[in-house]
């Protein structure tokens, strides 16, 4: 190597040397470092008008989602049925507690209605009867020797489906909770 090519290689190097002082500092061109790289999209190849993004190179080719695949599981039926004694024991404890002694009041009937429902639903989601679907009908009415019919209907499986239906009344008002499991598959 000659001395002119080593002096040359020394200029260079102070040269970008004094480049790269000057990037770091914000001034000049940007370093390597912050290249900006693109992700590619997931979930979109389907939907028209959106390209998918072609990979130019292979940098964490390992973290790709993987294939959701769904197997069925040939379950036909539900792990814990519902079960008409515990819901029933359920209704009882809480009307025995929330409804013994009420008065019918215009403002804190749809409350009391609204409560009892709620306390129910929460009671009943505990024990996790899977793959039902709870509905908790209260109606509170007020006793004026009036007749009373309530119709609800459902799409009814009479193999899994089946509900509870509660009647409690004190001097004033009547209260009907029905609660239905519906099987969901």
């Amino acid at each position: 190597m000659s001395e002119l090519d080593t002096k040359k290689s020394k200029v260079s190097m102070v040269h970008m040397k004094s480049h790269s002082n000057k990037s770091q500092i914000g001034f000049g061109t940007k370093s390597m470092s912050r290249l900006r790289v693109r992700r590619q999209s997931f979930g979109f190849a389907g939907v028209p008008g959106i390209r998918p993004v072609e990979r130019t190179s292979q940098i964490a080719i390992e973290f790709k989602r993987p294939v959701l695949t769904y197997l069925p599981t040939y379950q036909l039926g539900p792990n814990y049925k519902f079960h008409l004694p515990t819901v029933q024991k359920l209704t009882d404890e809480l009307l025995d507690e929330l409804w013994d002694g009420h008065k019918y009041n215009v403002q804190d009937s749809p409350a009391l209605a609204l409560r009892i429902a709620g306390e129910l639903m929460r009671k009943l989601k505990a024990i996790q009867f899977n793959r039902y679907r709870l509905i908790c009908v209260v109606t509170i009415g007020q006793k004026r020797a009036q007749s009373y019919n309530n119709a609800v209907s459902f799409l009814w499986d009479h193999e899994r489906d089946n509900y509870v239906d509660v009647q409690r009344e004190v001097s004033t008002a009547f209260i009907q909770v029905t609660t239905f499991g519906v099987y969901l598959d």
